[in-house]
């Protein structure tokens, strides 16, 4: 949905408003009291909803993305467009200008819709062959002591760990050539599917295992490099091919999850400039939801609606 398209679906707070009720309606209402979702009546003059067992009413925004938000409901579709509508991000200091708000209001309701993002990936596992890599983002320690004196290497304080998963099938050289073309300098000889970030604490092989599990499938084959972390990997998936890389052939041996790194250590730095460590994995929840969903036919709003009312945000 284009920007023009969207100020003629939603012009006013009304209508904003009765499409989010819609939505809730569609994707049902849990009610507190029942603790079940039950069917629920719209009280328009309250804007609450009614469940029809018990009577409790329950404000329209609770148990959503936005409970507890004092943020009026056309700004929320205005933000989660913003969001959404573009393949790259766009700063919580820039979003404020568009809308004429406050930074803090905006940059916590950002952070909210990326938490959802987050929790709706998390339901899915990485199936296939996954090339698995892990990579150092530069962040800001915002709990460090500024008279710590900084070191170098894998335990800096002004890097992040994370940990990229990356489903990577084989192609055909036929069908590169009908993607592609013979004289393409894209072609990396794999197509890419679903991805996955992670922030970790460590890169431990316990650590590193712990995630795999959660984000993989048991019948999973891993391709990585010879990191000693990734050697417990064969007790939670079927296959791990490690190889010895040179820095020069990284692009041959792991062609899409470098690709991944690269791209979204390009959006943590030139879009949001200085990014938190402890609000790194906000942000590639946000980066890694957009991958996912590049090749959908659905409108990427409508699948963030779907996620705003069925994800609580904490």
């Amino acid at each position: 949905m284009n920007l023009l398209k969207f100020i003629q679906k939603f012009p006013t707070e009304e209508k904003c408003l009765k499409s989010f009720v819609k939505y809730r309606l569609e994707r049902g209402v849990t009610c507190a009291k029942c603790e079940k979702k039950t069917i629920h009546y719209f009280v328009k003059a309250q804007k609450r909803f009614e469940c029809k067992i018990c009577k409790k009413r329950t404000s329209y925004k609770s148990g959503t993305m936005m409970e507890k938000s004092k943020i009026g409901i056309q700004v929320w579709f205005m933000l989660i467009h913003l969001m959404t509508s573009i393949t790259k991000s766009m700063s919580a200091l820039e979003v404020s200008k568009q809308l004429d708000m406050r930074y803090d209001t905006i940059w916590y309701a950002m952070h909210k819709i990326r938490c959802a993002m987050g929790k709706r990936d998390a339901k899915y596992k990485l199936d296939g062959t996954v090339e698995l890599d892990d990579a150092f983002f530069v962040a800001v320690d915002l709990d460090r002591d500024s008279d710590e004196q900084l070191k170098r290497g894998r335990g800096s304080q002004r890097t992040a760990k994370v940990l990229v998963m990356v489903e990577s099938e084989k192609v055909s050289k036929k069908q590169m050539i009908q993607k592609y073309g013979k004289a393409s300098r894209h072609n990396k000889g794999r197509k890419m599917g679903f991805v996955k970030m992670v922030v970790m604490e460590d890169l431990s092989s316990p650590e590193i295992n712990y995630e795999a599990k959660n984000a993989l499938k048991s019948s999973v084959s891993i391709i990585a490099d010879d990191w000693r972390g990734y050697r417990g990997l064969p007790k939670v998936v079927k296959k791990v091919t490690q190889t010895v890389t040179p820095p020069e052939k990284a692009m041959e041996h792991l062609p899409w999850v470098h690709t991944v790194i690269s791209n979204a250590k390009k959006m943590t730095l030139g879009v949001h400039h200085s990014v938190g460590k402890q609000y790194l994995q906000n942000y590639l929840n946000e980066f890694v939801w957009k991958i996912n969903r590049r090749h959908f036919a659905s409108d990427p709003f409508e699948r963030a609606m779907c996620m705003a009312v069925d994800e609580y945000w904490n």
